[in-house]
């Protein structure tokens, strides 16, 4: 092509003038060609800003159906100031008559676009340096932006059709990978020996958000513990990781330790581990026989006021140093928001949900998120929760793969206590002994299966949930 000295600039920067007056040669010579290369470049790729409005020029042309040819494009460029500079429409003429064959179309697109993917790395590279010396940002908060940006820089370079799946192929796979699970009893997602995971939602599904919310003293807390110290338990070869808010890390291992002595003869109590008067020798005795049974493979952090991108930050940390399953937050409106900027507080609630979808998805991991429930359901006379009770409910339904509500109907019981030695008081007292132990896990959103109702046997002393045949 030809060799003008407009184009003379610094050699680092990545271009191919050749290539884009080739394209723009084929693209005026022959406009089928458009259909050839529309998805593999676009104006923005083209070095030369004069290029970039005669593709857009011509794009804009054959897309209307027009023919895009120098007599036609000097009615849309005249104005252009560059149109003069480059010779007018002798300088289109002239790019027509140098134009390689049309079958190169797509060869010179991707030239084109190659440099232009170059040229957005080096501006990002610059652009990364500048902020890491920059003192109001976190080093974190340098590296989250530029990986985000080399995403999508990613996405971009990409070819058009490599962003789609071949549907055949696809389902293919997809039946030998149910064939599989047939022969082997491969479960889909992550297990915990809770039928409101695993038989409902088919386990801690990578890729998933699981809102679990409740009012206070209904177990919303002990719901989490159970799930990621049995899913630990289950699968030794994963990690899990526990982000409390609420309760530091000693709380945390007075109710696992708790749960171990279930099973044991004497039971202790997490309340009683937790009392200033020291523990009688026999409960420590119990408590040392049952400490290994804590899992290895579960990772806790306590510290309050934690954002979303300290939880983004964990996780990449975790996946460094082993697969990281699922990790549960504890909970939502105690983490730290972002700036409100003039937004309310739902707003800022649909972005941290969002954002915690989006980790989910590209860190291939379960997360599940507590979330408290609004007062309205104290006023009514059904108190099982609603989709409609959970606070800023439309972002966390919104973005939550499934939403559960433990309910623990001797909660509302205890507090409807009759006059003690009537008739009512004893049928109240057997009515409370027979629910003492059950909390219903209410299934109000499920996107991969049905929803429902699944009743688990909870031990309120101990922190332990288990299914109804287990104890």
């Amino acid at each position: 092509m030809m060799d003008d000295a407009r184009f003379n600039t610094e050699p680092a920067i990545p271009m191919n003038i050749e290539a884009e007056q080739a394209l723009l040669g084929v693209l005026m010579m022959d406009n089928e060609a458009m259909r050839h290369v529309h998805d593999a470049v676009t104006a923005d790729d083209f070095f030369e800003p004069y290029h970039q409005r005669l593709f857009a020029a011509t794009a804009g042309y054959v897309r209307d159906g027009k023919l895009a040819e120098p007599t036609t494009l000097k009615a849309v460029l005249a104005n252009d100031s560059a149109f003069e500079q480059f010779g007018g429409i002798g300088y289109l003429i002239d790019l027509i008559d140098r134009a390689p064959p049309s079958n190169l179309a797509r060869e010179y697109a991707g030239h084109i676009a190659d440099a232009a993917v170059r040229r957005r790395l080096i501006k990002m590279a610059g652009e990364a340096m500048q902020k890491a010396r920059d003192p109001e940002m976190t080093g974190y908060q340098v590296v989250a932006q530029a990986r985000a940006e080399l995403e999508a820089a990613e996405r971009g370079a990409a070819p058009e059709d490599a962003l789609f799946i071949n549907a055949h192929e696809a389902a293919q796979t997809r039946m030998d990978r149910l064939e599989l699970e047939r022969a082997t009893g491969k479960p889909k997602g992550v297990q915990t020996g809770l039928s409101c995971i695993d038989k409902r939602l088919g386990g801690l599904m990578p890729g998933s958000v699981i809102v679990m919310a409740g009012r206070p003293g209904m177990g919303k807390t002990a719901l989490l513990g159970n799930v990621l110290y049995n899913a630990a338990i289950r699968n030794p070869n994963h990690l899990f990781a526990g982000f409390s808010l609420e309760m530091d890390a000693d709380q945390l291992n007075d109710r696992a330790l708790s749960r171990l002595t279930a099973n044991e003869d004497l039971r202790v109590s997490f309340s009683d581990i937790a009392k200033v008067a020291p523990l009688t020798s026999f409960d420590m005795e119990v408590l040392h026989k049952v400490k290994g049974g804590i899992p290895k493979n579960l990772w806790l952090r306590d510290r309050a006021g934690v954002s979303v991108e300290d939880v983004s930050r964990a996780v990449w940390a975790m996946k460094r140093r082993g697969d990281l399953a699922a990790i549960g937050i504890d909970y939502l409106q105690l983490m730290r928001r972002p700036a409100l900027a003039g937004r309310n507080e739902a707003s800022a609630i649909g972005e941290m949900t969002g954002a915690l979808k989006t980790l989910a998805r590209e860190a291939k991991i379960a997360i599940v998120l507590l979330s408290q429930l609004s007062r309205a359901v104290e006023s009514r006379d059904d108190k099982r929760p609603q989709l409609s009770d959970l606070r800023e409910s439309g972002s966390i339904e919104q973005d939550a793969d499934a939403v559960l509500f433990p309910y623990r109907e001797v909660y509302y019981l205890q507090k409807s206590e009759p006059k003690a030695g009537t008739n009512e008081h004893f049928e109240w007292e057997m009515q409370v002994e027979s629910m003492r132990t059950v909390m219903d896990v209410i299934v109000a959103k499920n996107r991969h299966g049905s929803e429902g109702t699944e009743r688990q046997r909870y031990w309120a002393e101990v922190d332990l949930i288990a299914d109804e045949v287990a104890q």
